[in-house]
């Protein structure tokens, strides 16, 4: 079996939004609201993997701000233990597999002390955080083997001797990753017999890095060995590359075709797919629905009730031909996707976004007072000609669909993406 997941924040869900602090205004206050509004967020997420049947999830690092950070004292276990234990609770009940990836500055190989010791203290609090809310050791801290700063066998004995000196706690939490520039997954791989860190093998990076020797196949088999009862199943990256970008930038939505063709790849392997990837949970249940045998009709309904109004914004053609697809006893979930990813291809064009407002403003418009009413109009109206309204326009419609209970709107796809 082959389950998907998503990184750290979810597009479009209600009550699902994380804050962050800066330095300069961390005071105990501001951590201990920021703490809590991630952790709630947090069980916002997990309950909507639940309800999507999505099995891993990646928390972000910053759920806790700053928590490692040096200048900070902020007893976090303590003050927080009671959102910890009903976190704790949430996550027996979902099922999910949980992991983090600290940042590009959590390096255990640099030959700077101090950077190694703050490395070393946000592995602990990532380790600390996965405890406090009780997860099992198949819940990992990926890490990327660092930097070669100019010396590759140099740094990986650095990386060795860092690795033995942690604190079993944390080395018992890590999984090690392969990267697009420096460190193979046959570098990876290197450290298993030593310290029996499960590897995680990336696929996008492996393309862009791959050994002198193998297939993609062969190396993630390799990195299955690293797997036990005690780490969990295989688990891997996925991702593509963002069009115009630099080589190795994620891209905006995981491309169907692209996807179907890696996937069947994979055979009847059981895998852990995390997708890394800018529209995060859209792009695993899009992934999770394309190879769901026999998928539930209702699957298909519920997207289009979240995707319609971005559709008909984009593409009314589109709209149409979804539509009469799902009037159908088995729609295909390719032929959905098909439509969707044209729409994602879809320049705004003035005429078209006022079709979609307008259709949108109607479900509010008749509860909205007259002073207001008569702006929307006016803004409406100019949408005609120019989309510089539009943002204005989709804050007002959301904000007065949360007050009118219009909680069909409020999921729509059409005020996030």
């Amino acid at each position: 079996m082959i389950r998907y997941g998503f990184a750290c924040k979810t597009i479009g869900l209600p009550g699902a939004v994380q804050t962050s602090l800066t330095l300069a205004r961390t005071s105990h206050d501001n951590l201990m609201t920021a703490s809590r509004t991630n952790l709630l967020a947090l069980k916002a997420m997990l309950r909507y993997c639940q309800q999507q049947s999505l099995s891993l999830m990646r928390i972000s690092s910053d759920t806790i701000p700053l928590a490692s950070h040096e200048a900070v004292h902020f007893d976090w276990q303590a003050e927080l233990k009671p959102e910890l234990a009903e976190l704790a609770d949430l996550v027996r009940q979902s099922g999910v597999r949980l992991s983090m990836h600290p940042g590009q500055y959590t390096v255990l190989n640099s030959p700077h002390s101090d950077v190694v010791r703050r490395a070393v203290a946000d592995l602990a609090f990532h380790a600390e955080f996965l405890d406090a809310i009780q997860t099992g050791l198949d819940s990992r801290i990926v890490l990327h083997l660092g930097g070669g700063y100019g010396d590759k066998k140099a740094s990986l004995e650095r990386l060795r001797a860092s690795l033995a000196a942690l604190p079993s706690f944390i080395r018992q939490r890590l999984a090690l990753e392969n990267d697009e520039r420096i460190y193979t997954v046959e570098d990876a791989l290197s450290l298993y017999g030593e310290f029996e860190l499960p590897v995680i093998f990336d696929v996008f990076h492996h393309e862009l890095n791959p050994p002198d020797h193998g297939d993609m196949l062969y190396w993630l088999d390799q990195a299955k060995l690293t797997w036990n009862t005690r780490s969990g199943g295989q688990k891997i990256h996925y991702s593509q590359q963002l069009a115009d970008g630099r080589p190795g930038m994620h891209s905006q939505t995981i491309s169907m075709k692209p996807f179907m063709q890696f996937h069947a790849l994979l055979g009847a392997r059981d895998l852990d797919v995390m997708l890394e990837v800018k529209d995060k949970n859209l792009s695993a249940i899009k992934c999770a629905n394309l190879t769901w045998p026999d998928l539930p009709r209702r699957n298909l309904t519920e997207e289009w009730a979240r995707y319609k109004y971005y559709v008909l914004e984009r593409s009314p053609q589109g709209y149409a031909a979804i539509r009469q697809m799902l009037k159908s006893d088995s729609p295909s979930a390719e032929e959905f996707y098909a439509i969707i990813e044209n729409a994602y291809a879809c320049d705004l064009e003035p005429g078209k976004a006022k079709n979609a407002a307008e259709h949108v403003w109607g479900y509010v418009s008749k509860a909205t007072p007259p002073k207001e009413a008569a702006r929307m109009h006016k803004d409406l109206e100019e949408l005609g000609s120019s989309l510089a309204p539009l943002a204005r326009i989709k804050r007002r419609i959301l904000s007065l669909a949360e007050a009118q209970g219009h909680d069909y709107l409020v999921n729509s796809l059409y005020f996030y993406l």
